[in-house]
């Protein structure tokens, strides 16, 4: 492979990710609310922010998949598992790839969330993040620090906050390249139980700020439908969901101004592990 088309590749991908950074948007839940999701409590929090999996009352496991702009070498894969404990807290593991053999990210990620008093959770993560560009340029294996917060104000309103890369990691010997470091604050609030609005503004130290909202509407108890819009450049989402009795079936799609539609899909599975006993 020459070296031009493998620094177009490496073009096309800084073009996917300028308006999300190297924290990957994960979970098709989240990508159909216009990626709004440092307030969602869901297993995606393992990613999006470590403090929301404290809402979790079952342990899970999920996948996800995505296209970009319907290019197969620009697809996202990612897993998590999650396990909240009766009193220690949650734990929760991650892994994320991003790209092909010429260019690609990859981040694995050891999670914890506890709730420090009723109306405050705090969640920790520390990831190993793998960056691999091809013809003898060789990888780079960096480490990074992030911290998230959720208050949940009242029965309806939660507000929360995340930070990436708190140490400001280095991408790259010799150079001052570093891995993105961005900030997430946004709210969630329950209208009811069949209604859901998030919003989120996004700040990275480099970039211009992102804005997002979205909205999740439960027709019916399984059934979920939502829209979200993005902006820098603006977005447009949609999605749809199955909610099963310990079964979770997503999908999303968003569409970009220029690049065109990438199609996501995740599959959560849940379940108990401690079970409370019952009273003689």
């Amino acid at each position: 492979m020459k070296k031009p088309l493998l620094f177009l590749l490496a073009f096309v991908f800084s073009i996917a990710v300028s308006a999300q950074t190297s924290d990957f948007p994960i979970g098709a839940r989240s990508a159909g609310m216009g990626n709004a999701s440092v307030a969602l409590t869901d297993l995606w929090a393992v990613h999006h922010n470590q403090a929301a999996m404290v809402g979790l009352e079952q342990a899970g496991v999920a996948a996800y998949y995505e296209n970009r702009f319907l290019l197969s070498n620009l697809n996202l894969q990612a897993a998590t598992a999650v396990l909240p404990t009766p009193k220690a807290g949650v734990f929760g593991i991650s892994y994320a790839r991003f790209g092909n053999q010429l260019y690609n990210q990859s981040r694995y990620g050891f999670a914890y969330g506890k709730r420090l008093w009723k109306f405050l959770s705090v969640g920790l993560q520390l990831s190993y993040l793998n960056t691999t560009l091809a013809e003898n340029y060789g990888s780079k294996h960096s480490f990074i620090a992030e911290i998230g917060l959720l208050s949940q104000v009242n029965s309806k309103l939660r507000i929360g906050f995340h930070a990436f890369n708190l140490t400001r990691t280095r991408l790259a010997d010799g150079f001052d390249e570093r891995v993105p470091m961005n900030f997430r604050l946004g709210a969630q609030y329950d209208f009811s139980k069949k209604v859901k609005l998030a919003v989120e503004a996004e700040k990275d130290l480099e970039l211009p700020a992102v804005f997002k909202a979205g909205v999740e509407y439960f027709p019916a108890d399984i059934v979920a439908i939502r829209v979200g819009v993005g902006t820098a450049p603006f977005r447009a989402d949609f999605g749809l969901g199955l909610r099963l009795k310990f079964l979770h079936f997503d999908i999303a799609g968003s569409i970009h101004p220029v690049l065109g539609f990438s199609p996501k899909a995740s599959l959560a599975y849940r379940f108990d592990v401690f079970s409370k006993k019952k009273k003689k």
